[in-house]
């Protein structure tokens, strides 16, 4: 009895994980026979197949005549002039060596190490007056004279435009 209760139990267990059967009542039935044919492609490949055979076989007839054939001319007919293509080489190899030698011009000029003075004294006087050996400071009274008489000499003219009238501005 032991031995019986295990085979149902493992039957159980199988039909559990088995697809349930299914009794449809159209399963009997078998639909009605269908025509089949080849359908478009395989006339399509059969028509390519064809068309290009009958298309070697004149082009190779043209060509035993001696003269060329229709694709030939027409490859000819839009393919451009070995002229041209030459003319057409030589002005884009004119540019080329144009554009090479305005960059080579260009890369070989230095920049300019003048540097426009906006404050002459703060140029002249970069470092820190601290930690300064004596006699290293070059005297520089004439050059501060100098720039001071062009300043003076700015603002004056300036002074004058103003009294004129001409200017409106002071900063002109």
């Amino acid at each position: 009895m032991i031995l019986a209760r295990r085979s149902v139990a493992s039957a159980r267990h199988l039909l559990r994980n088995q697809q349930p059967r299914r009794f449809d009542s159209h399963a009997a039935h078998h639909p009605a026979p269908v025509k089949e044919s080849f359908g478009r492609s395989f006339y399509v490949a059969v028509g390519t197949f064809a068309s290009c055979f009958v298309l070697y076989k004149f082009i190779d007839s043209a060509k035993d005549s001696g003269s060329r054939s229709w694709i030939t001319r027409t490859i000819e007919k839009w393919t451009p002039s070995e002229k041209m293509l030459e003319e057409r080489n030589a002005i884009h190899t004119a540019a080329v060596e144009k554009a090479a030698q305005h960059r080579h011009l260009f890369l070989s000029q230095n920049p300019s190490h003048s540097i426009p003075l906006k404050q002459q004294e703060a140029s002249f006087h970069k470092g820190l007056p601290y930690n300064v050996i004596p006699g290293n400071n070059a005297d520089l009274s004439e050059v501060i004279g100098h720039y001071q008489r062009e300043n003076q000499k700015v603002e004056d003219a300036r002074v004058a435009r103003v009294k004129d009238g001409k200017v409106v501005s002071i900063y002109d």
